[in-house]
């Protein structure tokens, strides 16, 4: 059952909203004065190298994520990292084709 805020509620929450802890005007963030130096147009064929984001990483069930710390990582992390993954990835990626065949192919012997 709903019950109304009693008046002692409503003068509380109405002193806090009123009373603010500086009364100074603060300035107005203002927007750039010219955005279209800095946008870069993009075309639909375009391809673009995501380097600083790091490599994809398959897993197991066929989903795709990144490596949240690459930007954190050393340089022979990295190459290291790129080295396993190259080989973890190729092997996920032939599991997960074959299994995808082997259920088409179960559905179409049904």
């Amino acid at each position: 059952m709903f019950r109304p805020f009693s008046k002692r509620f409503y003068r509380s929450t109405r002193s806090l909203m009123s009373s603010s802890p500086s009364t100074e005007a603060k300035p107005m963030l203002a927007l750039p004065a010219r955005a279209e130096e800095t946008v870069e147009q993009v075309g639909i064929d375009d391809t673009y190298k995501l380097k600083e984001l790091g490599p994809i990483v398959v897993n197991a069930d066929g989903t795709l994520s990144r490596i949240n710390n690459w930007k954190d990582m050393a340089d022979i992390e990295k190459a290291n990292v790129n080295r396993i993954l190259l080989k973890r990835n190729r092997a996920r990626l032939d599991q997960l084709k074959a299994q995808a065949a082997a259920d088409e192919a179960k559905e179409e012997g049904s």
